[in-house]
């Protein structure tokens, strides 16, 4: 299975965006987080991972559900728009089994990328915040895009001892 990621924009340009441009960024990664997660959870064999995926689908919708929230307080009345760009991975949904650790391995490999770029995306629009409740909404959000970071790294490191040990079951006598 080859993934094939999108990248976006470097962190860097940021700040090139404005605040609403980025929050309809920000709103269309949660989506697609939320849609990559329950595509995997559907498409993966391991009952484990299945309900962390789901776990992680369910997350990123109440991402989507606080800066829907945002977006409307900070933009009243008006419609959320969602720029072409994006920031990070732009993961796609899983469109079949996954058969092999492999490619569990592969699509873990991106999912944490992406965490950890929207865990430094939501920092840098903290900083670019003036509101203090925005502030620790924002903040919030890093540090759960750190903690999925961090369920998935367990789970790749999991199946990564997992493939080792079942590849040394096939050496020897």
């Amino acid at each position: 299975m080859v993934v094939d990621i999108d990248m976006g924009i470097p962190l860097e340009r940021v700040n090139e965006f404005s605040l609403k441009e980025l929050l309809g960024m920000a709103i269309k990664a949660e989506i697609g987080a939320k849609e990559f997660y329950r595509s995997m959870a559907e498409n993966v064999g391991v009952e484990t991972l299945k309900k962390k995926l789901e776990f992680l689908a369910g997350e990123e919708e109440k991402h989507e559900e606080f800066l829907r929230k945002l977006y409307a307080q900070s933009f009243p009345g008006e419609d959320i728009v969602f720029p072409k760009e994006h920031v990070g991975p732009e993961l796609k949904p899983v469109l079949e089994k996954v058969k092999d650790v492999h490619d569990i391995l592969e699509l873990i490999r991106w999912a944490m990328e992406a965490e950890r770029i929207a865990k430094e995306f939501y920092s840098k629009l903290e900083e670019m915040t003036e509101d203090n409740a925005k502030k620790g909404l924002l903040r919030y959000l890093a540090s759960m895009e750190n903690t999925h970071y961090f369920i998935l790294k367990t789970e790749y490191e999991v199946l990564l001892d997992w493939e080792m040990y079942s590849q040394m079951m096939h050496v020897g006598p």
